[in-house]
């Protein structure tokens, strides 16, 4: 079985990331979301060309997002380093959430949802999930089941 470091992310607020009052701005939350998901995928062994179509092969699905939302429960500044806990999920054969938490210091401070739908790049027609997409999410949340007493 894989480490399970593709799931506990680590990113540092940057300079370029803040505002004048040195809080971030908010949508590097949704920005830094979807990269943490591209990282995920990439330590947890599926290559990124794979998920993303290359506009080369046919039969490669589309990962548009068709819905986000962000909250923030605290400040987020320059310097600040954070841990982003992922938790994909499979809404139904075409759609997955994946959730993302941000901790200063063992602390929530934010987190996001972003859903995706799996379509076809050309014809636009949703399809199934990938089948390394599906094994990501399952291997994701085989940790948060409850085992029977």
């Amino acid at each position: 079985m894989k480490s399970i470091n593709w799931l506990n992310l680590k990113r540092k607020v940057r300079f370029g990331d803040c505002d004048s009052a040195n809080v971030i701005h908010f949508h590097n939350l949704l920005k830094w979301s979807h990269e943490a998901w591209e990282e995920s995928m990439d330590k947890y062994g599926i290559p990124i060309n794979e998920i993303f179509p290359d506009g080369v092969s046919h039969e490669k699905s589309a990962l548009p997002i068709i819905n986000c939302e962000a909250k923030f429960f605290g400040p987020i500044n320059f310097g600040d380093l954070l841990s982003i806990q992922i938790s994909p999920q499979k809404i139904n054969n075409h759609l997955f959430q994946v959730k993302n938490i941000f901790f200063k210091d063992s602390i929530k401070v934010a987190e996001s949802i972003i859903v995706h739908c799996s379509i076809n790049p050309n014809t636009r027609v949703k399809t199934n999930l990938s089948e390394n997409l599906e094994k990501w999410i399952e291997a994701s949340n085989l940790n948060n089941r409850v085992e029977e007493c």
